[in-house]
């Protein structure tokens, strides 16, 4: 069975879940068990206990979406109602919402972006045939190359691969065990 939750909602089972030290799906699948023992018994499941249960639940679920967004950042304050409640945020950004920061903005490193074999390319300019570990280490150690939908470093078997790739593999050569340019 599998269910999906708006990512707010998401959000606060998972800081439900970590307050009573389970995994979410441990939690949902108490909350199902204990209101299905409820059903059998005949007694009133927990959140039908009484109206005090489901408005400290809800409480609790509406000040763990506010600990989100200071958290995420997407809010400073939230308006609240005539009632002195917090209003609800919209679940998806929307004109009025602000995007993420990403890029310089975000504390990354702004620059033009560099392909991993234009800088395997450059890097054997400068220093001659290398190793794919020797190669990664000065791509890395330059510091222009930055995977682009990754955060996993760059390694050997990256370089191996980009190497190996057909669309490359014309621009490089393998002698012992060493990488260099195929034509120059």
């Amino acid at each position: 069975m599998s269910i999906r939750l708006d990512p707010r909602r998401l959000g606060s089972l998972k800081l439900l879940a970590a307050e009573a030290g389970l995994r979410p799906g441990e939690l949902v699948t108490r909350w199902v068990e204990e209101r299905l023992d409820a059903a059998r018994s005949g007694a009133p499941a927990p959140a039908e206990a009484g109206s005090d249960a489901i408005s400290n639940l809800s409480a609790r679920v509406d000040e763990l979406a506010r600990r989100l967004d200071r958290m995420a950042g997407t809010s400073a304050a939230e308006p609240e109602t005539e009632t002195g409640t917090p209003s609800p945020a919209p679940a998806k950004r929307g004109p009025g919402r602000p995007r993420k920061a990403t890029g310089a903005r975000s504390g990354k490193k702004a620059g033009p972006k560099v392909a991993l074999h234009d800088e395997i390319t450059a890097v054997i300019r400068e220093l001659g045939p290398q190793t794919a570990a020797e190669l990664a280490s000065a791509i890395v150690e330059r510091g222009r190359y930055r995977a682009p939908r990754s955060a996993k470093p760059l390694d050997a078997a990256t370089v191996n691969a980009r190497v190996s790739n057909p669309t490359y593999r014309g621009r490089f050569v393998r002698r012992e065990h060493r990488i260099g340019l195929a034509v120059e």
